[in-house]
């Protein structure tokens, strides 16, 4: 199959969304090129097929003992990852679920009680748990000394070769937001780390700590320099990955008892080689969300920007941990066309975290759904498209878009939008189901390039059908 991605078109994306928030630090990526920018699989259905499926994308293949790094969530807060959902790519990984104790005095402070979490939250039901500073913490270095000099970590992580960071995006009350880079710092330090991160290097003590934390830029700037030295800690082994899901998204953390209840509901998943272009992706999709009644980006929003939550983000791509300049590449598009090619459907759609079924001929479906937001963002498969579904897919907003057969004209209307197209078949014209001429509403829009030219035409067409 046949793929073209617009990389320009991700990041004017990335741009676009962090400006749209006059609090929101610009990033200043216009100069990036293709050898810069990093590459941000997404799925839009969150589901355990899924994240095996976005796992393989990444072409890793993980040797040794593999450490799956997760907040096992605190004790009242319902909001954590759920371990059934991700037990078979854990299964698949042959891993053991790691973490470490918390530097608050909270159910999680001690070793004993946070094992008892591990049951009470599932997590021992699905693999091997280690907190990895039940027995002492140690010491690794870090390339960004401004704050701290070294990394705190649970004395465990020697233990393992191979990590994967998964992480579940969404809001923080200190740090804006957590995401891949707060579960590699704040996450795999040890208790007394976690004070060392939080007082920007002030104390390793986790009762003191909490009186020096008023240096905010200091703690997100330590979190980006901890992230790296865990990132270049597993690279100097035998690797590490990053998956994000955002789903269930509160602004405040899994580490808080008494959560706020989250506005954002489900967006995907999402994984990199590039822990910084991840959490970038993440942050752009929050600032870029449809927001409506009842799935609403908007508290979060706030959030992050009220914490100056993009610094941790910033510094840690001006160390050189990573770049914020990305491309997204979905990894649906096969996926949804067998399902649309083995069944009897004529459309299907993955945006929010689900995903829906269309069956009816012709462009209805897409017709009726471009007024919606069910396409804005969405990974769309269609089993051939002209110009009019390809109008009504920009106009509905979609991003992704993978076909069988897809007219030359439909193509070039879909990437000039910058929409990335996959399609087995380029074909110079869609034939009417008597086979003896040209499909009735591609003659119409025969010399029509602008989709919303396009629009008005289509809605001549449906009301005359």
């Amino acid at each position: 199959m046949k793929k073209f991605t617009l990389i320009l078109a991700s990041v004017a994306m990335m741009v676009t969304a962090i400006s749209c928030n006059n609090n929101a630090s610009q990033n200043t990526n216009e100069e990036a090129t293709a050898d810069s920018v990093s590459v941000v699989y997404i799925s839009q259905s969150i589901t355990s097929e899924n994240l095996i499926r976005i796992f393989n994308a990444l072409g890793v293949e993980p040797q040794g003992r593999v450490a799956v790094k997760v907040s096992t969530g605190e004790v009242g807060n319902p909001h954590h990852l759920d371990p059934q959902l991700v037990k078979p790519l854990v299964d698949k990984l042959q891993g053991t679920i790691v973490e470490c104790n918390t530097a608050y005095r909270g159910k999680r402070f001690y070793t004993e009680d946070h094992k008892q979490v591990f049951t009470e939250h599932g997590w021992s039901a699905i693999a091997p748990n280690d907190l990895m500073d039940e027995e002492a913490d140690m010491q690794i270095p870090v390339r960004d000394t401004l704050h701290i000099k070294y990394d705190i970590v649970g004395s465990h992580l020697q233990n393992y070769d191979f990590m994967l960071d998964l992480s579940h995006f969404k809001g923080h009350p200190m740090g804006g937001f957590g995401g891949a880079l707060k579960n590699l710092s704040i996450g795999v330090a040890s208790r007394n780390g976690k004070a060392y991160i939080h007082s920007a290097g002030y104390t390793a003590d986790p009762d003191s700590c909490w009186l020096h934390i008023e240096n905010q830029n200091g703690f997100l700037e330590s979190m980006a320099a901890a992230a790296d030295g865990v990132a270049e800690y597993f690279k100097g082994k035998k690797g590490i990955v990053y998956i994000n899901i955002m789903n269930n998204m509160s602004v405040d953390c899994d580490c808080v008892a008494h959560p706020e209840a989250p506005e954002l509901g489900n967006v995907g998943i999402l994984a990199s080689l590039d822990p910084v272009a991840l959490d970038q992706a993440c942050v752009d999709l929050v600032f870029n969300y449809a927001s409506k009644k009842g799935d609403d980006a908007t508290a979060l929003i706030e959030r992050i920007n009220s914490r100056n939550g993009l610094r941790t983000i910033e510094r840690a791509a001006e160390i050189g941990m990573g770049n914020r300049a990305y491309k997204l590449v979905s990894i649906d598009g096969d996926d949804m066309l067998n399902k649309l090619n083995a069944d009897t459907l004529s459309l299907v759609v993955r945006n929010h975290g689900v995903e829906t079924t269309y069956s009816r001929h012709g462009v209805i479906d897409l017709y009726e759904l471009q007024n919606t937001d069910v396409l804005q963002g969405a990974a769309v498969a269609d089993k051939i498209i002209g110009k009019g579904a390809a109008a009504l897919m920009v106009k509905g907003g979609a991003r992704f878009v993978t076909t069988n057969k897809i007219t030359e004209p439909a193509l070039k209307m879909l990437t000039d939008a910058g929409v990335e197209v996959s399609y087995s078949e380029l074909i110079d014209k869609i034939i009417n189901k008597a086979g003896d001429d040209i499909c009735p509403l591609e003659k119409r829009l025969a010399d029509i390039t602008d989709p919303d030219e396009a629009l008005s035409v289509i809605e001549e067409f449906v009301k005359d059908k």
